[in-house]
């Protein structure tokens, strides 16, 4: 069997680090290659050590990394890794400047592909002296994915690009079967350990989640707080879990694994992600919660969190900043186990729906077929 051309996928980072656009990067790439792609992730070690190996059918390079500046990691050899690699086609996944930098490295007949994940919201200061090498990378861009919708409609960024773009919402693979085992041995554990009622956080202890204002919501419900994740506010939000007298309903479990991570989604009673600025793009861990049953609550930021939680339907929104509104919201679905069962059902169903992962998976061949053709490419045409 020929296989498909050769994608190289650049991103900051890939599992085992945590998050979500590194999963996404994963989840795509080993999808990609079960489907006749040859793919290479090309992305940031967390030492000053390269490693290649072989992953899920795909070829990971880990570039040595020396040092972060403003969150970016300072690389050795990634350019000529990438020349090295002979892509067919580059996938980009914004915001990574050093992927822009990556452009002038590619040959001038493959074609670029971007997703934006978002805006770059944390180092906008530097916007001034960025500008020139985002512009340059988005010109280069044969086609561009936004996530979302409303990303890409209150993304100042890519209003002169809107041409290029196709909307392809993430999604999430098929649930490894492997892991059901440990998944309800630690279910059974976490309901012993939290035989009342529930609430659930996953992800990084950073200050754009919103924490903060979950904890000063807590002073008003009589739940568990479990908090998943590790960063560098944990120290701080037990402070204030003493300071405003919550700290025996707050749990920080620190880091789990993924069989932990979907036990809690079924033990849970509502899971809850405070976000207050748009560096939530989209919420890749609601649709986690959301698979699993769990109604939801998250912020109205504009972004994609918008589209992935429909109020009313697979939870609730409520206003960024406001540990009352949070309060209240979560108290109604603790309160009512009749309304809890209609927003399970909603949010399976949602996810069911809209976020399909083989569907994502076709849109985005699409795009790549696409791009080679727009690119003058003479291996466009695709063959199994």
């Amino acid at each position: 069997m020929n296989t498909k051309p050769h994608v190289v996928l650049l991103n900051k980072a890939f599992p085992p680090w945590i998050g979500g656009i590194e999963k996404h990067v994963h989840d795509i790439g080993a999808a990609l290659a079960a489907r006749g792609w040859r793919v290479t992730a090309l992305v940031c070690n967390d030492r000053r050590l390269e490693i290649r190996e072989k992953r899920d059918g795909m070829n990971v390079i880990r570039a040595p990394q020396w040092m972060r500046v403003f969150s970016q990691p300072i690389v050795h050899g990634y350019f000529r890794a990438l020349q090295d690699a002979r892509p067919d086609l580059v996938h980009v996944h914004v915001p990574f400047p050093l992927g822009w930098f990556s452009v002038r490295h590619i040959h001038a007949g493959a074609p670029l592909v971007s997703t934006w994940h978002s805006d770059i919201i944390r180092q906008r200061l530097l916007m001034p002296f960025l500008w020139i090498f985002q512009k340059r990378f988005l010109d280069r861009c044969n086609r561009i994915i936004p996530t979302s919708q409303p990303l890409l409609d209150h993304s100042k960024d890519l209003q002169p690009y809107r041409d290029k773009c196709s909307v392809i919402p993430l999604a999430l693979p098929p649930a490894d079967s492997s892991l059901q085992p440990s998944i309800e041995r630690h279910q059974e554990k976490f309901q012993k350990q939290f035989p009342g009622k529930m609430i659930l956080f996953v992800g990084r202890l950073v200050g754009y989640k919103g924490l903060s204002y979950l904890i000063e919501a807590m002073q008003q419900i009589e739940a568990n707080l479990c908090i998943a994740g590790d960063g560098a506010l944990k120290e701080s939000l037990r402070r204030q879990c003493r300071k405003r007298g919550v700290e025996s309903k707050v749990v920080f479990l620190g880091s789990i694994s993924e069989a932990e991570k979907y036990a809690l989604y079924r033990t849970a009673d509502v899971f809850a992600l405070p976000s207050i600025s748009r560096n939530e793009a989209f919420g890749y861990v609601l649709l986690e919660a959301m698979e699993q049953g769990c109604p939801v609550i998250s912020t109205d930021l504009p972004t994609g969190v918008q589209f992935v939680n429909r109020h009313e339907e697979s939870g609730f929104v409520v206003p960024s900043h406001d540990a009352h509104a949070l309060a209240h919201a979560i108290q109604q679905i603790l309160q009512d186990a009749g309304l809890r069962n209609k927003l399970s059902h909603g949010a399976r169903e949602r996810i069911r729906r809209l976020f399909r992962f083989e569907s994502m998976i076709d849109q985005l061949e699409n795009v790549y077929e696409e791009a080679l053709q727009s690119a003058g490419s003479s291996i466009s045409t695709l063959q199994t």
